[in-house]
């Protein structure tokens, strides 16, 4: 079943009130503050840091593939410049 514009943004107000209580922000701006906020906390804590090193890796692996995967492109160019 398909959801109907109404039904989508029934949904859309729903997930805005939620996200509103939970960080107690209206703006958009003010949840990006709120949310580099608790991000940065949690860093000073720890919590994070394996989070944040397997996200690197993850990044950098599919980054070092995804070149390689499309030398064909940037390899001529490279040997030209």
């Amino acid at each position: 079943m398909a959801l109907s514009a109404t039904d989508k943004k029934e949904i859309e107000t729903l997930i805005r009130k939620e996200i509103k209580d939970f960080l107690g922000s209206s703006t958009l701006q003010q949840y990006e503050n709120k949310l580099i906020d608790t991000i940065a906390k949690e860093i000073k804590r720890g919590k994070l840091e394996g989070d944040v090193k397997d996200i690197t890796l993850r990044m950098f692996r599919e980054f070092y593939q995804f070149m390689w995967t499309n030398r064909s492109y940037w390899e001529p160019r490279l040997k030209q410049a």
